[in-house]
């Protein structure tokens, strides 16, 4: 009998600052693999645990060729509004974030705030030089609801517009299956749920399709 780590997962419809849907993908060691006209152009090892929910953001790498990072999402608590924000925009340097006015923090590339407790309501998004009261990225109206907890990214460079890219990591109480975007990621599966982001690659706009295994093993009967 064959064994494996849980089943592939392909991630498609990956453009600039579009997340995908939500699959569920292998556990344990794996390899991830971002294909773009039919070409693969990043490869990379990474581990993923058992129930838990990622986000695997293509972004630019050293030279002209791209990396990724892994960001594994915070768990929903019930009653309570989770978020945090995210940079992947390598051209703003060091930045502070903040919801409604708020700080989050000041974090530099590749950098997250932590998961931060915010009311349920609606906020706008900043991105601003430490000390600075002129945001370099803005977004409008954000929805923070009770009982999610969510991931705002810093998007751009490559010759693309910086901008944020909200993604919802978890529903304390999930009434169907994972989504992303708006949507929410279920708490509760075996395997891992994952999600792709291409936030900050030099080729720009490509679409991607992003594939994940796990080295096949052999059990026994």
């Amino acid at each position: 009998m064959k064994g494996a780590n849980g089943p592939a997962a392909t991630l498609t419809g990956i453009g600039f600052g579009k997340a995908s849907e939500a699959e569920p993908g292998p556990s344990g060691s794996v390899t991830v693999t971002l294909t773009a006209g039919g070409e693969e152009v990043a490869t990379s090892k990474e581990f993923l645990a058992d129930r838990s929910s990622y986000t695997i953001v293509a972004e630019k790498g050293s030279g002209s060729k791209p990396a990724f990072r892994l960001y594994r999402a915070g768990k929903a608590v019930p009653g309570k509004t989770l978020v945090r924000a995210v940079h992947a925009a390598p051209e703003l340097g060091r930045v502070t974030m903040s919801l409604g006015g708020q700080g989050w923090g000041t974090i530099s590339y590749g950098q997250d705030t932590g998961y931060k407790p915010a009311d349920p309501g609606t906020y706008d998004l900043t991105a601003s030089k430490p000390g600075s009261k002129s945001p370099l990225i803005s977004q409008k109206g954000v929805t923070a609801t009770a009982g999610t907890a969510a991931t705002a990214y810093a998007v751009g460079s490559g010759g693309e517009q910086t901008r944020f890219v909200v993604v919802a990591d978890g529903v304390a109480a999930p009434s169907g299956g994972p989504d992303t975007g708006l949507g929410g990621l279920s708490d509760d599966q075996g395997a891992p749920w994952l999600a792709a982001l291409l936030a900050a690659l030099a080729a720009g706009t490509l679409g991607g399709v992003l594939y994940m295994r796990a080295p096949r093993r052999r059990a026994r009967d």
